[in-house]
């Protein structure tokens, strides 16, 4: 029986299993067939993997150029938080986020194929939506009673990707932080990071910029836009969203909100900026050089490398469901009812939506959050360097963070995550 259908972003996760080579056959029933003996040798060996999350996982590992009835590889599987110790045996893989169609079921296991029937031959051809490659996930909790049991429910997770290619990705490119004097700003955050300055880039343009993995940051002191008698310092940028097509973006875009002008175009670059609904400036760019990151490595407790982007939000509601929107990404209902939302991205730093300072009446904003592994060590190295603190280490157990102020008073949060 068939429950329910929905369209989810699932974040990457580990997984660690056995795994088979397995050729689907409809003449051998689902609690007879290899998966289900795999099961079978698997459950009593789970207590030996160390970091379990507590799920549970059947992966189906699809290829983009198979086809009904060929083989592929099955792992039975449980969800971990961190590779380590991997048991005699076993498979440890991360798997890619993504958008997912979950066809909730219940029913004995061996009433499973009327569920990809309903899937491959009803909802998806009717859908907005077509397969990608991926693994087919099949999700246990406590509401599996058994392969017997009528009462069992399961979730069947197939990636998916939508038929229209948007024009925009749902990734920040680089974040924007806006500077009066480049120079200082460029020590300063070379010097939070470990990082050489790239005296070729202070050469007496607006920016400067660090080329960190999947999401940059760009310093811009915005001598150049002051020059320009239709600027305004409210159409300073957050942050970047890559476009794959400029025009397509700027149409798509054009009929969806508030936009300043038309692309402007530089060579191997082109942008445009709009406005979201909490009236911040967000850029859009497309760029000939967008596929190639500079991995940066820093001699810094603080990593190279932006894990958060903050945009502070008064009507968490409202600007959930603007982001989810532009993006063509589902909107979690219950999570925009909370103080920080997520927005699904591909890669690169997270897209916060925070309603924090908003609820509690605070005037700052913070722009970002870098990664340590020991806050610690971070803040006496910050201390060392003699750098400006908003606030000191906070302990939240599964989360420690401290709050630095930039040359400019931008702020900007340090976080070492224990989850």
């Amino acid at each position: 029986m068939i429950l329910e259908t929905r369209i989810v972003w699932k974040e990457p996760f580990k997984a660690v299993g056995q795994k088979i080579r397995y050729k689907p056959s409809r003449d051998i029933a689902p609690s007879e067939n290899e998966i289900s003996r795999l099961w079978q040798r698997f459950n009593p060996r789970c207590h030996e993997i160390p970091h379990k999350n507590g799920e549970c996982y059947g992966l189906c590992i699809i290829e983009p150029d198979m086809h009904p009835g060929d083989a592929f590889d099955y792992v039975a599987a449980v969800g971990v938080t961190a590779f380590a110790d991997i048991p005699e045996g076993m498979v440890a893989d991360t798997f890619e986020g993504g958008l997912y169609a979950v066809v909730t079921r219940k029913g004995p296991i061996d009433e499973l194929g009327a569920t990809f029937d309903y899937y491959h031959g009803e909802w998806l051809p009717n859908s907005d939506y077509t397969c990608r490659a991926g693994a087919e996930v099949e999700f246990y909790d406590s509401r599996y009673m058994g392969n017997d049991n009528p009462e069992s429910v399961m979730e069947l997770w197939f990636p998916i990707r939508s038929k229209r290619e948007l024009p925009i990705e749902n990734r920040v490119a680089s974040l924007f932080v806006h500077v009066s004097d480049l120079r200082r700003a460029a020590e300063w955050y070379s010097q939070l990071l470990g990082l050489p300055l790239i005296e070729e880039r202070l050469n007496g343009g607006p920016v400067y910029w660090l080329d960190l993995p999947s999401t940059g940051i760009v310093l811009d002191s915005n001598a150049n836009n002051r020059l320009n008698p239709d600027w305004r310092e409210e159409m300073k940028p957050l942050f970047m969203l890559a476009a794959r097509e400029i025009d397509e973006a700027y149409a798509y875009l054009s009929e969806r909100t508030q936009v300043f002008g038309e692309p402007e175009r530089h060579g191997s670059m082109a942008y445009f900026n709009l406005r979201d609904s909490e009236n911040n400036a967000i850029m859009v760019c497309w760029s000939a050089d967008a596929g190639r990151e500079d991995r940066m490595n820093g001699d810094s407790p603080v990593a190279a490398r932006i894990s958060g982007a903050f945009v502070d939000v008064t009507d968490m509601r409202r600007a959930s469901g603007w982001y989810t929107d532009l993006l063509g990404l589902p909107l979690d209902e219950e999570r925009a009812s909370q103080a920080v939302y997520s927005v699904p991205v591909a890669k690169g730093a997270a897209l916060l939506l925070d309603s924090n300072r908003h609820a509690q009446g605070q005037s700052f904003s913070i722009r970002c959050m870098f990664d340590t592994k020991d806050i610690r060590a971070a803040c006496a190295y910050a201390e060392k360097q003699g750098f400006e603190f908003h606030s000191g280490i906070e302990d939240h157990g599964a989360v420690a963070f401290f709050v630095l102020k930039d040359p400019d008073d931008n702020l900007i949060m340090v976080c070492e995550s224990r989850g």
